[in-house]
């Protein structure tokens, strides 16, 4: 049955909760090896490697939100807790001493390179390992199509 713009409003449910499916399995896996290898969450995962992308400036907690699509006052926790684990830490903004800006700390920075390998070795287990190199390719292709 067709929706009322043309499209076969089954093959789009069929699209949607494939999508998701495969999400929900892929983020699974990488969220249990990241919480056994590095004791990370995948949004605190997402938040450092974020961090480490911006080092010379720092990064203003609205800003983070590009990676974690978060709440604010649930992506302040989350700072404060990785603050508190001294992976992050907070400093006076250089152009704005009103604002705060986070950066990565030695700390943070070791457990990502560790968590960056954990991270690629979970994905590939989950997501491409049973792909040849050209549907590897083409899945990226896709996916980033879909992202934009």
């Amino acid at each position: 049955m067709g929706a009322p713009d043309g499209h076969d409003a089954a093959a789009c449910s069929r699209a949607w909760q494939t999508l998701r499916l495969a999400h929900d399995r892929v983020a699974r896996h990488l969220g249990a090896r990241l919480a056994r290898g590095c004791a990370l969450a995948i949004n605190e995962f997402d938040v450092l490697r974020f961090v480490r992308s911006h080092p010379d400036d720092g990064v203003r907690l609205g800003a983070l939100r590009e990676a974690v699509p978060l709440s604010q006052p649930a992506l302040s926790r989350l700072v404060a807790r990785l603050e508190e684990r001294g992976l992050l830490a907070r400093s006076e903004a250089a152009d704005d001493g009103r604002a705060t800006v986070i950066r990565l700390t030695n700390a943070g920075d070791a457990l990502l390179n560790r968590a960056i390998g954990v991270h690629a070795q979970a994905v590939h287990e989950a997501l491409t390992s049973e792909f040849s190199d050209a549907k590897q390719a083409a899945l990226l292709h896709t996916l980033s199509q879909i992202s934009q």
